[in-house]
């Protein structure tokens, strides 16, 4: 596992947010096996500078999360060398006037599959190839502005765009770089009436840069009008109807659909949110489910979602909830401040020898214009020595080929499903102990064979000083593949020092 970016006692608390630089250093054994080529044993030196910047209050608000990898590895002759991986997670708002006028930062950078029937790796363990990845870079801007029209009706104006480039290994595939531009525009009901109005018109375009020079361009602009009934101050239902154009680019001609939506929210507590819509779209049925809930020690999320996405652009339309943001969720009642529960989640986990970013997936890069299934569970069990974290994942995407009567047609989806999970036992304050276990899998399609990806690893955190951290590491993973397949058995020793 990768050396964690944060420390677990030198946090420089500001009044309205944490800044955290570090920097690790971890040395690891890495010994492959079973592939078709470029079998044998190397070392591989990682250093790791990290910047954490977090504001929940003024102005200027959000997080940034930043973390770089030198990566010296030698021993295998194709894999020899030197490389630089980057991962950022930023979102930033900053408003020039308080609630009413702002703009609204979006950056990652991220490593992600060029294919899903190519060969995976472990995220955050030692590199065991790079034939089949990309850094993903994304930026988006979007400006808005916010008002009431006398009282009566409250209108949100958004208009941006977002920017995407890719820089893949050489020897690997290339992925084009895309370009975005956003509108939305809300209109509704003010607050407080128990039966209330939603008018929504938002536009999205993405080109992509093709291989031999072309531009493909993909659109989707839609209008709905949907009515807010508040049944109970706990539960809120709505329904509504509208219809959307589509431009799938490519020689598929520009059409139009009907669109009609019902809609439910749900809050018996503070602890427990749901919230779910189903729409009828110009692919067919679509929807989005998201539930939430916290007890004492637990927290439990679920999150489902079929929507049209656009690939390459950076944006996913779910994904698992990170370790952080489970146990930034669960301690919302120990912690009412923001400011106090991010540091103190931070703390606790790192005591834990627990990686605050953690996912159960690396994202796969797909197709410009798609249409995608995606399921997601995560369940959190923070106990005084003990935690447990389970996640699992299964996802479904497939491209517009070309429209049939009023929907469209996709081709055979990719479908992929997977989990992971994390058992820690803090041995004394200063020293825990922690086991993991993971699995990706692949299924086949006519595109590609199936694969399978399982890990398991066992280490040994432990702070050394009031600054620094250590941590020891084995791993063993298989990836079954009958193109890429491989065994790999690793060691590592990580040191970490906050600044």
């Amino acid at each position: 596992m990768a050396a964690a970016p944060l420390g677990a006692q030198e946090v420089v608390t500001r009044r309205d947010g944490l800044f955290q630089p570090s920097i690790a250093a971890e040395g690891s054994y890495l010994e492959t096996r079973s592939r078709l080529t470029d079998n044998g044993r190397e070392g591989i030196l990682r250093l790791s500078p990290g910047l954490r910047w977090s504001s929940r209050g003024g102005l200027i608000q959000g997080d940034a999360d930043y973390l770089g990898d030198l990566i010296f590895r030698r021993g295998i002759a194709a894999s020899e060398g030197t490389d630089f991986q980057n991962a950022l997670n930023a979102h930033v708002l900053a408003e020039a006037v308080r609630g009413r006028v702002g703009i609204e930062t979006r950056a990652t950078i991220t490593q992600q599959a060029v294919s899903a029937f190519g060969e995976q790796t472990v995220a955050g363990g030692p590199p065991a190839g790079d034939r089949n990845r990309s850094e993903v870079a994304t930026l988006n801007v979007m400006p808005y502005f916010r008002g009431s029209l006398a009282g009566a009706a409250d209108y949100e104006l958004r208009a941006g765009l977002s920017r995407t480039k890719a820089r893949s290994p050489e020897g690997s595939q290339d992925v084009p770089d895309s370009r975005g531009s956003d509108f939305q525009f809300t209109l509704g009901s003010s607050r407080g009436s128990r039966l209330g109005w939603t008018l929504l018109a938002q536009q999205r375009r993405v080109e992509s840069d093709l291989a031999d020079g072309r531009t493909d361009a993909a659109e989707n602009a839609r209008a709905r009008l949907t009515g807010n009934f508040i049944v109970a101050p706990q539960l809120q239902l709505s329904a509504g109807g509208g219809g959307e154009t589509i431009d799938e680019g490519a020689d598929a001609a520009r059409r139009t659909a009907k669109t009609a939506n019902l809609g439910l929210q749900w809050i018996p507590s503070l602890r427990t949110q749901l919230a779910a819509e189903i729409e009828k779209r110009h692919f067919g049925k679509g929807g989005r489910v998201n539930f939430t809930h916290r007890g004492p020690q637990t927290v439990f999320t679920y999150a489902f979602v079929r929507d049209t996405t656009f690939g390459v652009d950076g944006t996913s339309l779910s994904r698992g909830a990170t370790l952080f943001e489970l146990g930034f969720a669960q301690a919302a009642s120990q912690f009412p401040d923001p400011v106090e529960r991010e540091r103190a989640v931070l703390l606790d986990l790192l005591s834990r020898g627990l990686d605050p970013n953690q996912v159960v997936t690396v994202p796969v890069l797909g197709p410009a214009f798609s249409l995608q299934r995606r399921q997601d569970l995560s369940f959190a069990w923070l106990g005084r020595r003990m935690s447990l974290n389970l996640q699992a994942f299964s996802s479904a995407t497939s491209q517009f080929v070309a429209p049939a009567g009023e929907e469209s047609v996709t081709e055979e989806p990719v479908r992929q499903q997977g989990w992971t999970s994390t058992l820690s036992y803090r041995l004394t304050p200063f020293t825990a102990v922690t086991l993991g276990g993971q699995r990706r899998m692949t299924k086949a399609s006519s595109a590609g064979a199936a694969n399978d990806l399982k890990s398991a690893d066992l280490g040994l955190n432990s702070q050394l000083g009031q600054r620094t951290t250590a941590r020891v590491a084995a791993r063993y993973t298989v990836f079954n593949s009958p193109t890429d397949p491989y065994r790999t058995t690793s060691v590592s020793v990580s040191i970490s020092q906050r600044y």
